[in-house]
């Protein structure tokens, strides 16, 4: 879990049924920007895609896993130091066994970084 050592949740809102608007602030000072890339870090993708896992799990109380990436698009590099506070918008529909279908986008200020399309699974 990267939760309390890479990023703080700041909040989250419902705005659907099945759908949440959630912030966090990354923490620029972890050691993984030190190789990600020194004198010009970036929020690397895959720590992304487990935020989002995270942020997910919390809101859904359950530990899940993804079954499936449908479609990932980063849209633009996140430098911790420049744009620390992220907004997530997740947006689900349950499915069979046990699974769910997450829409998820990511901006931070005006500029979108992330649209991603997955299954996860429940554990």
């Amino acid at each position: 879990m990267l939760i309390a050592q890479f990023y703080t949740p700041l909040s989250q809102e419902t705005t659907g049924e099945t759908a949440w608007t959630v912030s966090v602030e990354l923490n620029p000072h972890h050691a993984v920007y030190q190789g990600h890339f020194p004198g010009n870090p970036v929020l690397p993708g895959v720590c992304t895609l487990q935020i989002i896992k995270e942020c997910l799990e919390e809101l859904m109380d359950s530990t899940l896993q993804y079954a499936q990436v449908n479609s990932c698009k980063y849209l633009s590099a996140i430098n911790p130091y420049d744009t620390p506070r992220l907004q997530l918008n997740l947006a689900v529909k349950e499915l069979e066994d046990h699974q769910i279908q997450l829409l998820a986008d990511g901006r931070t200020g005006d500029t979108d970084f992330i649209k991603l399309k997955a299954t996860l699974a429940r554990k």
